[in-house]
């Protein structure tokens, strides 16, 4: 009797562990300042362009059109600001103009943040995900450079 509890409780050790390493919500990596921008079905970016030179506040406007770019419950997703030595900046909401229901979507948000001065930095796209899939996972990089 007790080899058998001794068993079983390893075994629910080891099934808890294990879960743990699958359900814990992995850190999102920081984008490489020299990587070239990602080409990726389902957003498009209005503003800013790439490398085109930005100021805080910054306005950001674009349109998504599936490929696992969706609205949900009035956003697209978010942005997040980072420097050329991947220090975040900022962050900000993704927010859908008018129905966001609909296959394609404008969107736009707005990011405040305080310069670094010259250089390049990156704004990373992140999809609205509400599956909490990590394989439904979306990301574009768009470089910028600052004022």
């Amino acid at each position: 009797m007790n080899k058998s509890i001794i068993i079983i409780a390893i075994l629910a050790i080891i099934v808890v562990v294990l879960a743990s390493f699958l359900l814990w919500p992995q850190p999102t990596q920081a984008p490489n300042p020299n990587q070239t921008p990602q080409v990726v079905e389902g957003i498009e970016v209005f503003t800013p362009k790439p490398n085109e030179i930005i100021a805080s506040p910054v306005k950001i406007t674009g349109r998504v059109n599936g490929g696992g770019w969706i609205g949900f419950e009035g956003e697209v997703g978010i942005v997040k600001l980072f420097d050329a030595n991947a220090n975040q900046l900022a962050i900000g909401f993704l927010t859908a103009q008018g129905e966001w229901m609909q296959k394609e979507i404008n969107f736009e948000g707005n990011l405040t943040f305080v310069s670094p001065g010259s250089g390049t930095g990156s704004l990373v796209f992140y999809n609205e995900n509400p599956s909490g899939d990590p394989a439904r996972d979306k990301m574009f990089t768009l470089p910028i450079v600052f004022q």
